[in-house]
């Protein structure tokens, strides 16, 4: 899934959360979620370029002291397993989380899933209620 997904939908999920610690923990687990389901990856510029933006969007809603930013943060950690990997040539077989050993799960031609999924958590979390 594009980081980027990660971190929007765990900045979401944390609004359920009551603390930071929290929202981190539950977006990192939420990431392991979001890898099973059918996706594709961006380049690495690409996946960088729209991870700032989205960690900018999530700061500027709720600040980053927020359990929003936490949990986005939590949910793009992940992946730098994923980045170290790609730029060192290291196997998928031989990265540490489950979910990356097979390389995200399934693959899928277009980003329609990713981008729908994306909008929701953006609305959630630049939604009116406060956080946490």
């Amino acid at each position: 899934m594009i980081v980027a997904v990660h971190a929007l939908t765990g900045a979401a999920l944390s609004r359920l959360c009551r603390t930071p610690a929290q929202a981190f923990a539950l977006g990192f687990a939420s990431h392991l979620v979001g890898d099973m389901l059918p996706h594709r990856d961006l380049d690495i510029p690409e996946e960088a370029l729209l991870l700032g933006a989205a960690l900018g969007l999530v700061a500027a809603a709720r600040g980053p002291g927020s359990n929003e930013f936490a949990g986005a943060l939590g949910a793009a950690v992940p992946d730098i397993e994923n980045l170290v990997g790609r730029l060192r040539g290291i196997p998928d077989e031989r990265l540490l989380l489950p979910t990356h050993r097979r390389h995200h799960g399934p693959r899928t031609r277009g980003f329609a899933g990713q981008l729908a999924l994306a909008a929701l958590s953006l609305a959630l979390v630049c939604g009116s209620s406060s956080s946490g």
